[in-house]
């Protein structure tokens, strides 16, 4: 449970407030996307008094429903814009999928228009101390293991950020001593200026984003800005050498988690148990066996939440209670349903080749993998390398379906089939699935060619295995 505690404010944020507005003229605020976080913007900025303007590309039913439940100061404009829709703007606000370097961000800037994400405001704006949490995956999983956490001993915390609802229209209820824990992608950390957290964490790095960000090296340094701009406390993973490496630019304390530490303070795991290190004593936190996660991943991501909880003063057992109470995450490694001693898990988070390999690991059982969806960019070859190594069958659909059935195919493997969608592809894995499997969506890539996010991907895949269970029990 979340509930209100003390503590004391954090020094690098400042109290919610407006933007100036020159000589009480009413000026105008343009917002980039009638996503969650553009929506959080327009209801947030409507509320400062700015007349907003809301566009965005696309224009279909939903969104029109959703433009017309904003508030009556604030336009939209459905279908397409132009980048001079800028000029005359007091603000400019993108969403996350904007690029940072959109033609409409950067007539904007030319013209000295302030641009603000979300997340910028509300790292301009909160009076809570932030938690960020970022990396290429587990990120999801850590985050909301930090939140239940912290929350262990009584403190109020909020959960946001890529994460569940927006937070920027919740900083009216963030009180000064709350802790505000942040989920933090790539994107939503270029975005802002300073991104200065209490504690800072990043998890691993892998390729990802790459069709955003154009080279690995830039996709590294929009997720070591959290690092350099830490308040209190850092929070690497050790045993990836790019997040260790990072160390090197924070200029917070540094606390590591890992599978082996040498000679830091941090979380690691001793024998069975994981282990608080400090100042070279170690302390034991939780066997192993109580973490009620799959996959040894989810052992760092418990490693990184008890190194976060150690950096905020969360006593040790406070820490295991929060552990062992904690369930997972929807769409990440999720049980939709055990029957027929087949075993179905939603994956659908899994958007990224590290992801997916790492889900086609969690289990000592043979694996139906359902996989591809829409490029970001990175080649097929390690994905096809995992699913050949770890799957009794592959079941691929979406863009990428003919891209990963060459790569399998060269590898020799000849145990899978292309489909045309999720939905076959599921009815497929329902016919072929033997009592002691796994069905296992963990796709490797986003979900746009099918779905409007990997929430809808997972729920449809939910939807359709329960409802092919249903049928067979008629």
């Amino acid at each position: 449970m979340l509930r209100r505690g003390g503590g004391r404010r954090h020094a690098a944020h400042g109290a919610v407030r407006a933007l100036a507005r020159r000589g009480g003229v009413t000026e105008r605020a343009v917002v980039i996307g009638l996503g969650r976080s553009g929506l959080a913007c327009a209801r947030v900025l409507a509320g400062d008094g700015y007349e907003v303007l809301v566009v965005d590309g696309r224009d279909d039913a939903l969104l029109r429903e959703v433009a017309a439940a904003l508030p009556g100061t604030v336009q939209a404009q459905l279908g397409g814009y132009d980048p001079d829709v800028v000029r005359g703007a007091a603000i400019v606000c993108p969403s996350p999928g904007v690029p940072w370097t959109a033609p409409e961000l950067d007539l904007a800037r030319t013209l000295g228009i302030p641009v603000r994400s979300e997340m910028s405001l509300v790292f301009e704006r909160c009076r809570g101390r932030i938690v960020g949490i970022t990396g290429t995956n587990g990120k999801t999983t850590t985050t909301s293991l930090c939140a239940a956490v912290i929350a262990r001993d009584g403190r109020r915390v909020h959960l946001g950020g890529n994460i569940g609802d927006t937070i920027l229209d919740r900083l009216d209820d963030v009180g000064s001593g709350d802790w505000v824990v942040l989920e933090l992608s790539s994107f939503q950390l270029e975005s802002v200026d300073q991104p200065r957290c209490e504690i800072a964490a990043v998890l691993n790095i892998s390729p990802d984003h790459l069709d955003r960000h154009g080279t690995l090296a830039a996709y590294i340094a929009a997720k070591q800005r959290i690092v350099e701009h830490a308040v209190s406390c850092t929070v690497l993973g050790w045993d990836d050498p790019v997040t260790r490496a990072m160390a090197a630019a924070s200029s917070a304390p540094v606390r590591f988690f890992g599978s082996a530490l040498e000679g830091v303070d941090g979380a690691t795991v001793d024998g069975d148990t994981v282990t608080i290190v400090e100042a070279g004593a170690t302390e034991p936190v939780i066997p192993v066996a109580d973490i009620p996660l799959f996959g040894a991943h989810n052992v760092l991501n418990v490693l990184a939440a008890t190194a976060v909880g150690q950096a905020a003063g969360v006593a040790k057992s406070d820490i295991a209670a929060a552990v062992r109470e904690f369930t997972a995450v929807p769409h990440r490694l999720q049980v939709v349903l055990d029957s027929g001693g087949v075993l179905w898990i939603n994956d659908s988070k899994a958007t990224n080749v590290d992801a997916a390999t790492r889900a086609l690991q969690s289990f000592d059982r043979p694996i139906i993998w359902i996989g591809g969806g829409h490029t970001k960019g990175v080649a097929p070859d390690e994905l096809a390398d995992a699913v050949a190594h770890a799957a009794r069958f592959a079941i691929l659909n979406g863009d990428t379906a003919a891209e990963l059935d060459a790569a399998l195919a060269q590898r020799g493997y000849g145990e899978r089939a292309v489909v045309a969608d999720q939905h076959s592809a599921v009815a497929l894995a329902a016919q072929m699935a033997r009592p002691g499997d796994v069905v296992l969506l963990a796709p490797g890539y986003s979900s746009f060619d099918q779905f409007r996010n990997f929430d809808e991907r997972g729920s449809a895949f939910a939807e359709t295995v329960r409802a092919i269970a249903a049928g067979r029990a008629r």
